[in-house]
Order: structure tokens, then C-alpha cells, then sequence
């Protein structure tokens, strides 16, 4: 595991929230707006990414290579996720440097020595030594199936899982979170607001013939001021992001006015909570459970 890197000083408040992600750039597209609000709001807010992203391909058109050919894919999202990290604000990052799986939809074909093929309880160490030094009251990360198949997606939600187990002992995380990006009640939004300013919407075919499953999120959370930061870090990964794609597709004034929110499904909880909920802290005193917590970290 590599170390964690402080990028500003700690946060004030006492609220910890913990992002785990599996390649750079999933921080950009996966509740970065929430995260920038977190910081804005006074929360320390920490990133761990899982893997290199080294086996990612280049995915925007307009790229120019000459850097990537001089330093190769690893150093290009390594420096990548640096000005994302300084665009949302994250107070520390740690990189556990795994190998990244790469793209295969079927299982059997990832290699050895990545990610995915890592041993369950060696990944989840890891993560678990940040949990420890981090100690969050709130982690998010990823559903059950990765919120799409990808490999390391699905393994980084197996081993944010475990590492909440294996850290019991010494620090317990009070609400586990897994980040929604195109919910379906997102993409209708835009896609109604877009066809009615007479726009072409691009999730036309996500919803022809109703392929995505209706589903009310646990958690909605308002961060439109930090739509902009989010966007910011989108731009940061060049090589991965074109800057006329998908991502930029919806004015962000209409993206404002109909779905200003980042949600979330709500995985496990140890406090009473209503949902939907409009706080990811919702239900937690983080005073009383730090208080609670400290009887575990002096055994």
C-alpha cells in the first residue's frame, strides 16, 4: 500500500467521510460533487483508490498521446488523479496500488497478480489499515455489483466490506454507503428536461423499452454549488474523459433545476435513520459515537 498523501489540513468539525474507489478517475464521476460539499461544509473528507488504472485505455478522441508515450498509462492517471484530488479538496488520499484488472466481462479472463485476483482478506487489510488511521464515521463505495461489472468495481466493494469487518475491533463505521451515478430517476429527469427545452437527449435508448430498473435511493444529497468542482475534476482525467462526451452532455443550469442531487443506497447502518435521507451523517451524533468508539482503540 502506498502511503497517504495530506492535500489540506484536517477538517474541523469532527465528521469523517471516507470514499473507496477503484480506479483514478471514479472519484470524478462518483459523488465527487458530494464529496466537494462535505469539504465546503467543514467534514474531513478522505479518498482511497484501489488500483493504478494502468490498464485503462484512452477514451477521449481528442487526446494527444505524446505525454502518455513518454511516461506511460500508470504516471498519466497517477498525475491525472493528483488535479482531480486538488479540484474536489479531499484532505488526505491513500493509494493501495493494486494492479489494474482491466475490462473483462467474463471473470476467468483476468489476469493473475491484479486487482480482482487479489486475495480477499490481503486487499481488505489494507483498506482496513486506513479505516484504523482514518477512523470515519461514514464510508461509500460501491453496491454488490460494482454499479457495472467491472472487476475491480465489484472486488472494491468486497473489500470495503471486509475491511469494515476486519476493523471492528479497533474502530467501528457507523453507515456504509454505495454511490449511484446514472439512478434512474436521474436519467429521466434529464432526459424530460432536455426533450422539453427541445434538446436531443442522449438517454433516450437507456430508456427505450424500460432496461433501467425504477429504484428510490436511501440518500439524495443537494450539492449543486459543487457541480462545477465536480466537473472540474472530470476534465483532470484527459485521457479518459472527453470534455464533448457524455459527461458535459446536460447543460449544467438544466442539471440544477431538475436533479441537483448525487444519491446513494444505503448498504448498512448502526443508526436510526429515516429514508430518503438528505444528509449522509443523518441519525449520527459523530461526538457521542467517537466517545463510544474509545474503549476499543486502548485494547
Amino acid at each position: 500500500m502506498s502511503g497517504g498523501t495530506s492535500t489540506a489540513g484536517p477538517a474541523g468539525d469532527g465528521r469523517r467521510l471516507l470514499f473507496v474507489h477503484a480506479h483514478p478517475d471514479d472519484e470524478s464521476s462518483k459523488g465527487a460533487a458530494t464529496a466537494a460539499r462535505y469539504v465546503d461544509d467543514g467534514a474531513r473528507v478522505t479518498l482511497v483508490t484501489c488500483t493504478d488504472g494502468a490498464a485503462g485505455d484512452v477514451l477521449n478522441a481528442s487526446y494527444d498521446p505524446t505525454h502518455l508515450e513518454a511516461v506511460g498509462m500508470a504516471q498519466v492517471r497517477r498525475e491525472e488523479l493528483a488535479a482531480a484530488v486538488a479540484a474536489i479538496g479531499f484532505h488526505a488520499t491513500y493509494d493501495l496500488g493494486f494492479a489494474d484488472s482491466g475490462w473483462h466481462e467474463d471473470a476467468a479472463a483476468v489476469p493473475d497478480g491484479t486487482f480482482a485476483r487479489t486475495d480477499l482478506d490481503a486487499a481488505a487489510a489494507a483498506l482496513a489499515d486506513v479505516l484504523r488511521a482514518e477512523r470515519p464515521h461514514v464510508v461509500v463505495t460501491y453496491g454488490e455489483d460494482g454499479g457495472y461489472p467491472h472487476p475491480d468495481h465489484v472486488m472494491t466493494h468486497l473489500v470495503t466490506v471486509r475491511a469494515v469487518e476486519l476493523v471492528a475491533a479497533d474502530w467501528q463505521v457507523a453507515k456504509l454507503y454505495a454511490a449511484s451515478t446514472f439512478l434512474h430517476e436521474r436519467v429521466v429527469a434529464l432526459h424530460e428536461a432536455l426533450v422539453a427545452a427541445g434538446r436531443e437527449s442522449p438517454f433516450a435508448d437507456w430508456l427505450d423499452g424500460g432496461r433501467m430498473r425504477p429504484r428510490t435511493p436511501h440518500a439524495r444529497i443537494r450539492c449543486a454549488d459543487t457541480f462545477a468542482r465536480r466537473d472540474a475534476a472530470l476534465r483532470a482525467h484527459a485521457s479518459q474523459v472527453d470534455p464533448d462526451g457524455l459527461w458535459f452532455a446536460v447543460p449544467r443550469d438544466v442539471e440544477r433545476a431538475v436533479y441537483p442531487y448525487e444519491a446513494y443506497e444505503l448498504l448498512w447502518s448502526l443508526v436510526a435513520t429515516d429514508v430518503p435521507e438528505d444528509d449522509l451523517f443523518a441519525g449520527l451524533d459523530v461526538a457521542a459515537w467517537d466517545a463510544a468508539q474509545t474503549p476499543r482503540s486502548s485494547r
